[in-house]
């Protein structure tokens, strides 16, 4: 088997069959592809249509999760269950067309990498594409790969069942990718005018990843944290300078209750600050010795 399309499914039971009509009008996909779909612990009847639509199609393999575990978990899912010498990645709204991972093959057959993005410009609300922004920002201070990719992916086969081993209690797949390689490619591709729904996915969901994504495996909170105490000590110190010549030169006598509270509250605040980061740090350390699950299939019919 040459290519694994990997589609974690999340209440999505009316679109299902439009997803495997659009998959199937892709020769390589209908002939020389298995199609595996994790549903993410639907409640909207996603894995009753999913075992329907397996009947007559036996080269799909349908996995369910014990719980909702994320989309990173679901595709994490599949990848373990997965064959190909690719595996390729796509969510179900059809936001991007499966004909658009010609132009990822075609790309890493030129280049021979081990992982080739789809890049594309998402439907998404303005608060959306800022938090977006901001996130790749930031992450470009960990390198300049960082920050970048989408869930439209190519990825050699054996790189793909290597992350999907490495268990930890929490999943972001582009990062975990970025451990293992930096032959990696990025193809523009096109949105799908016809995308069966908007994307279901909440504001401050799309927040929590990312917060959760900095505190897990980057040190941006820490050096914010350092700048910060870095910042407000030059500030405190140049205060000091300011009223010792004011007290001693100019002769004028500074009451200093108000500024002396000010300081102490303010830098208070920071060392809370600095504790709830390390905490949050902690926090997942614990996590991992503890093996929390990545995911956990509760059915499945390969």
């Amino acid at each position: 088997m040459r290519y694994s399309l990997v589609i974690p499914v999340f209440n999505n039971q009316s679109g299902l069959q439009q997803l495997l009509d659009s998959i199937n009008t892709i020769d390589f996909l209908r002939e020389d592809a298995e199609l595996i779909f994790v549903d993410d612990a639907s409640i909207d009847g996603s894995w009753e249509r999913l075992k329907q639509l397996k009947i007559n199609h036996p080269n799909i393999k349908i996995l369910r999760l014990g719980k909702n575990f994320g989309q990173h978990g679901a595709t994490l899912a599949g990848m373990n269950e997965s064959i190909g010498q690719f595996v390729l990645t796509m969510d179900d709204d059809l936001e991007v067309h499966p004909s658009e991972f010609s132009k990822l093959i075609a790309a890493q057959e030129k280049s021979v990498s081990s992982l080739v993005y789809g890049e594309f410009s998402s439907r998404e609300g303005k608060m959306r594409k800022f938090a977006k922004l901001l996130y790749k920002v930031l992450s470009k201070s960990e390198g300049r790969l960082k920050g970048k990719g989408s869930s439209f992916r190519l990825i050699e086969g054996e790189l793909a069942r290597k992350i999907a081993k490495s268990h930890h209690s929490f999943v972001f797949i582009d990062e975990f990718l970025l451990w293992y390689t930096s032959e990696v490619e990025f193809v523009k591709v096109e949105t799908y005018d016809k995308a069966i729904i908007k994307t279901r996915y909440k504001f401050s969901g799309l927040v929590h990843t990312a917060l959760h994504v900095m505190m897990y495996s980057t040190a941006i909170p820490l050096r914010l944290v350092t700048f910060s105490g870095f910042l407000l000590a030059s500030a405190n110190f140049l205060l000091g300078i300011f009223l010792l010549y004011k007290y001693f030169i100019d002769k004028i006598k500074i009451e200093g209750y108000i500024s002396l509270m000010v300081a102490i509250l303010f830098s208070t605040g920071l060392i809370l600050i600095g504790i709830g980061v390390i905490a949050q740090y902690l926090r997942n350390m614990m996590k991992n010795l503890n093996k929390a699950p990545t995911y956990f299939v509760s059915e499945k019919q390969c």
